[in-house]
């Protein structure tokens, strides 16, 4: 029997991707979009699939999504939280930078996860070794950083980082593995056509790492194969 995995952000670029891998290798899926309008592709999707309409900047809306979830399929195993915004273009300075930017980026990559891991927990407390995946970023590595681009979008990374490390030590005695994970350099929206990786490229490796996680990787960046970031946090 396959593992119960929720997927924010489902319906297009890496997180659509992600689900397809999982359901081909028969894992059981809940998908979650803003707008069931816009996952058309999800929804068709072959498998063991529940979808759920999402906001996960709206409290409401995720309160609702976890009542739903829990009717339907119980537990999860494993809660990506992957759903993101890459709210600027990535090249401007700090004076063209607009303060909304910010506060966008904030809002998904960092409140987003918040809102989504503390109303699901229930949940991932009655699945079978329950993990926790944080779709990170090369970005936010402030080690690495040596330009000026990608002000909001990768300064909301490296509070995802810290957030992360943060829910690792408070969920360790709870047996929770909570991990970041970076998938790479990806052709999606967020990515750019330069991208080396296809999503099903990077997909891949997610789906094979996350299936497999244990308590000895919690509270560590990892990239989507697996290993630690070589550039560190």
């Amino acid at each position: 029997m396959g593992q119960t995995i929720l997927i924010t952000g489902a319906n297009r670029g890496i997180g659509l991707a992600l689900a397809t891998e999982l359901l081909k290798n028969g894992h059981r899926v809940v998908g979650t979009a803003r707008s069931l309008g816009k996952a058309k592709e999800l929804r068709e999707l072959d498998g063991e699939l529940t979808v759920l309409e999402m906001d996960v900047n709206s409290e409401e809306s995720v309160q609702a999504a976890v009542g739903k979830c829990g009717e339907t399929v119980g537990g999860i195993d494993v809660l990506v939280n992957n759903a993101a915004v890459f709210p600027e273009e990535g090249d401007e300075s700090i004076f063209e930078m607009k303060d909304e930017w910010f506060r966008e980026a904030f809002e998904t990559n960092v409140l987003g996860v918040v809102r989504v891991t503390r109303e699901f927990l229930p949940l991932l407390e009655k699945g079978e070794k329950p993990r926790i995946v944080n779709i990170s970023s090369g970005a936010a590595s402030v080690t690495a950083k040596t330009d000026y681009g990608y002000y909001a979008y990768a300064a909301s990374k490296a509070a995802l980082n810290m957030l992360t490390r943060g829910l690792a030590a408070e969920f360790r005695e709870r047996g929770i593995c909570v991990v970041a994970m970076t998938p790479g350099w990806v052709k999606t929206e967020m990515g750019g056509p330069n991208a080396p990786l296809t999503p099903e490229e990077s997909a891949q490796g997610i789906a094979k790492t996350i299936t497999k996680l244990t308590m000895e990787k919690t509270s560590l960046f990892l990239e989507r194969t697996g290993g630690e970031v070589k550039y560190g946090w």
